[in-house]
């Protein structure tokens, strides 16, 4: 539940900072409306009109935060798929799990085995390395199991690192825009003295310094939410199957016969 509410936080902290960017756009050329008439043209000229325009003025860093959140983006997505409880934990398996389970019948059980065994999905990789020790003692039958939960766990976790990456890099290379804007505006006034009586001579590279870093921001805070969420997702998942597993194992460890489920 805890995860959950770390997501959903994730994500209202990308609509604010979205909306923050927003409202961002026009406040120059209010101002100017208001105590500066004679000026109004250059400092429209100098404000954002929409979200894409405000993204344009933050510099050759947006290309790699672009990148950044493409990324998370298409792995939220895959990770959406690829996690669907149906794909790791197919409901056939677990249907032919209880029946197995349940026969006394040790042909049809063995049939049952067998089609489990066949199976490609995790829960299936899992019973099976369990089925391969159903006929030594208990704790070994478990070790197996542990085993062969932790191997499917790192595949199943191995593509939220790219959301760990993209939330530890989009924040610095946010502070790297930081950097160059800063440097922009202070090579500015340095070329010119006239920079420093006119703040829209030097709203380029302001603008570019704030842009980046609250695009970085945007774009990191989702990704370690999502990355948080998935995470715990995998560990749950593993831990039902191992459940699972254990039971029909421990189940099935005096109906077999040494070697029979091999």
């Amino acid at each position: 539940m805890g995860k959950r509410l770390f997501v959903w936080g994730g994500m209202a902290a990308l609509g604010l900072a979205l909306s923050v960017l927003c409202a961002a756009q026009n406040p120059a050329a209010k101002q100017g409306a208001v105590n500066l008439p004679a000026e109004r043209p250059q400092v429209e000229g100098m404000s954002g009109h929409n979200l894409l325009e405000l993204l344009q003025r933050g510099g050759p860093v947006m290309y790699p935060l672009y990148v950044c959140s493409i990324l998370m983006v298409a792995f939220w997505i895959e990770r959406v798929v690829s996690l669907r409880r149906k794909k790791v934990i197919p409901p056939e398996i677990i249907l032919k799990i209880k029946e197995a389970s349940d026969s006394s019948d040790s042909a049809v059980r063995r049939r049952l085995l067998d089609e489990i065994q066949a199976s490609e999905s995790p829960m299936g990789r899992i019973v099976k390395a369990g089925l391969w020790k159903v006929d030594r003692p208990v704790l070994e039958l478990e070790k197996a199991i542990e085993d062969a939960g932790a191997k499917e766990a790192v595949k199943l976790q191995r593509n939220n690192k790219v959301l760990s990456s993209v939330a530890s890099i989009a924040p610095l290379l946010g502070l790297l825009g930081t950097v160059t804007g800063f440097m922009r505006s202070f090579m500015m006034v340095a070329a010119t003295s006239e920079a420093l009586g006119k703040a829209e001579l030097l709203a380029t590279g302001i603008y570019e310094a704030l842009v980046t870093t609250a695009v970085g921001l945007v774009i990191a805070i989702p990704s370690m939410a999502l990355y948080f969420y998935y995470q715990d997702r995998v560990d749950k998942l593993v831990g039902n199957i191992d459940d699972v597993a254990v039971e029909l194992l421990e189940t099935l460890f005096a109906k077999v016969p040494p070697g029979g489920a091999r």
